[in-house]
């Protein structure tokens, strides 16, 4: 109980959100660069269906998203994502960016680069670096609630600019 308290106060002191690997915002919800906490009640709703060829709906919660985002900002998006029984995230490779899960309540089965599948539940984190895939999927029951952040890797980028997006 106290890692899933202490996860919850990380993320907010970290700045709350909702979301995954997919680029959409609300034009309701611009990003705001000073901003330092983003309220619950204030994270705008952005749910996707079968994200990254995955199954069913990403239930999403967002501060803010990767088109919002500053673009001195390290961190991207950051949301809650939440999965319901039988949905997934399915499993894609990042480019230039890295994208850390932390599991906040549930249980999911999470595959790396390497098609190996673990086992995550409350306070795990698992991340993808620069050039990894990852993917998750919810096989129980209890929906599986996750706080995603996205954060651009300058560094990466810099020295493998075939990593930048096409434009």
């Amino acid at each position: 109980m106290e890692l899933k308290k202490w996860a919850v106060l990380l993320a907010l002191g970290a700045t709350l959100a909702a979301g995954t690997a997919f680029a959409a915002g609300s034009p309701d919800s611009p990003f705001k660069p000073d901003e330092q906490v983003y309220p619950k009640e204030e994270l705008f709703t952005f749910d996707k269906q079968d994200v990254a060829k995955g199954k069913g709906t990403a239930y999403g919660k967002f501060a803010f998203a990767r088109d919002k985002a500053a673009p001195d900002s390290a961190i991207k998006e950051i949301c809650y994502l939440t999965l319901e029984k039988g949905s997934s995230i399915g499993c894609h490779k990042h480019g230039f960016n890295e994208d850390a899960y932390i599991i906040i309540s549930g249980e999911g089965i999470f595959t790396d680069g390497t098609g190996k599948e673990t086992p995550v539940k409350a306070g795990d984190v698992t991340i993808a670096r620069p050039g990894q895939f990852h993917g998750l999927r919810n096989e129980k029951e209890t929906p599986l609630v996750f706080l995603d952040v996205i954060a651009q890797n300058d560094t990466y980028l810099k020295d493998h600019p075939e990593a930048a997006p096409k434009k």
